[in-house]
């Protein structure tokens, strides 16, 4: 026999006070938006950037659905940009967005060919197009059909139309590749690239690798600023602590975080009040799933897992991005291909308490008993149940 009562709010205010909150803040249908026409994202503030391939246009996401749009393919078009000047064809929008600390926004260029990870376009909040080509670093061996970008990190350090370092992991490299832009235009002598494969990478492809800037770029920077970094294979974080310096293996080698080849290897990372957070598609029990887990990067401890729903398909190419907001809080958007667009507010703990309280229907059940002590196994009395944000009195 179960009876459901009405929780005291004076009550769920003790058991919330200084909690961290993951709350789902709108959802949108993206039937028509498969992984042929986007898979990496990006945000601006409380919107999402949403590439759109097929129509050419980098589409901006709010709570009421779709926004606005820039025109990326007719600016190509319209500009003549081309890879070469005996080239019939103009180049394409690829399927990676970033953002740097200036609010610009940098995307990739014809994907899927081999020049996807070299070739950008730059614009500024005011809406101005800037192209961007970029050679890969003479240190760096480029196999032969190696280049293809199909997440460019949605996090870029500094202002590409002044100081800037974009990060891409272009596939058969096993490499970050860090290029150093300087007023629009690349910077050969500081670009350059680090390793990121290692003897347990057995994946020949990682074109779903991702490699984004985990803090500010320095002022005088001559070289990129802390970066992150994931590929197929790999089942832990690498990162770079000082620019060219080898990555190293920080984050999840206690593999707390669980991923590897089974799992698509886009994330988002960001760092709030000092302290670094990575949101990482995760499988389910073992096999593949578009399930992912908010992990405080320093204990690597999982503060929130949001589950597949039973009987979904499985979408390798799941997107994920982050902006931090002034208040502290930090928006955090999840796109899975033809199904979501989702966006959520992580509020971080202010008394350091580590349990995210999910808010949404899906989030896992707790049981207390009324001291406010956790119950494993709840029976024969009247015990608090917590589902998300939701708490009510059960009589089990």
């Amino acid at each position: 026999m179960k009876k459901t009562l009405l929780f005291g709010a004076a009550a769920i205010m003790a058991l919330a006070a200084n909690a961290q909150t993951v709350e789902q803040v709108w959802n949108h249908s993206m039937a028509d938006h498969t992984a042929a026409e986007t898979r990496a994202i990006g945000s601006i503030g409380d919107k999402a950037l949403v590439p759109n391939h097929t129509t050419q246009e980098l589409e901006v996401w709010g709570p009421t659905g779709l926004e606005s749009s820039y025109k990326i393919g007719e600016w190509l078009t319209t500009n003549e940009i081309k890879l070469n000047a005996d080239d019939e064809a103009c180049l394409v929008m690829g399927r990676g967005v970033s953002v740097d600390e200036a609010g610009n926004i940098i995307t990739n260029l014809n994907f899927p060919s081999a020049n996807s990870g070299r070739l950008f376009l730059a614009i500024k909040p005011s809406g101005e197009m800037t192209y961007i080509p970029c050679d890969y670093p003479s240190t760096l061996n480029v196999p032969d059909g190696a280049g293809r970008c199909d997440f460019l990190g949605d996090k870029t350090a500094g202002d590409v139309f002044g100081n800037a370092f974009i990060i891409t992991t272009p596939n058969k490299m096993q490499d970050a590749v860090v290029y150093n832009i300087f007023e629009g235009t690349q910077d050969t002598d500081y670009s350059y690239n680090v390793k990121i494969g290692a003897p347990d990478n057995t994946e020949e492809w990682n074109t779903e690798s991702t490699a984004i800037s985990l803090e500010p770029l320095a002022e005088d920077a001559s070289q990129a600023s802390k970066f992150i970094a994931r590929s197929r294979g790999i089942a832990c974080f690498r990162v770079s602590a000082d620019g060219k310096e080898s990555l190293q293996k920080l984050y999840g080698e206690n593999d707390t975080i669980m991923w590897g080849a089974a799992t698509c290897t886009n994330f988002t990372a960001f760092t709030v009040n000092g302290k670094s957070y990575a949101v990482v598609n995760q499988p389910t029990g073992g096999v593949r799933s578009h399930a992912w887990e908010l992990f405080d990067l320093e204990t690597s401890k999982s503060l929130y897992r949001w589950e597949m729903p039973v009987g979904e398909a499985v979408n390798y190419n799941v997107g994920f991005s982050s902006s931090v907001n002034e208040d502290g809080t930090v928006n955090i958007f999840q796109f899975n291909p033809g199904i979501r667009l989702t966006k959520y507010v992580f509020t971080p703990a202010a008394g350091g308490v580590e349990d995210a309280i999910a808010t949404e229907a899906n989030a896992p059940v707790k049981y207390y008993n009324l001291q406010g002590v956790e119950i494993a196994n709840p029976e024969n009395g009247l015990f608090i149940k917590k589902q998300g944000a939701k708490a009510t009195k059960v009589v089990l």
